[in-house]
């Protein structure tokens, strides 16, 4: 199954930035919306959405500790804004950026 999801998880680790619509990432595998949330949960325990989001939080770790400004993480990994940004980093990892980057 996890052959059949690659085409996703690539197109979602690609262009973090960006949510690409279910409908198009079940169209690209031959599935439904439903049953490409349902085969991704049990490939990979998370949602594509809950996935790209988990991904997006590990690219911003690796981001912090190479020193790069909070306000240019958040925009570059698309987030609405350095606060949303905060808010679900520490929802991901128990400290915010700055606590992380010390």
């Amino acid at each position: 199954m996890q052959r059949r999801l690659a085409p996703v998880t690539t197109q979602l680790r690609q262009d973090l930035a960006h949510t690409p619509p279910l409908d198009d990432l079940a169209r690209r595998v031959g599935m439904s919306r439903y049953q490409l949330i349902r085969a991704f949960r049990r490939a990979t325990g998370l949602t594509p959405h809950a996935w790209q989001m988990d991904q997006r939080i590990q690219r911003a770790r690796l981001q912090l500790r190479d020193g790069d400004a909070l306000a240019s993480i958040a925009h570059g990994l698309g987030f609405s804004d350095q606060s949303h940004f905060q808010r679900m980093f520490k929802a991901h990892t128990a400290a915010t950026p700055g606590q992380y980057r010390r």
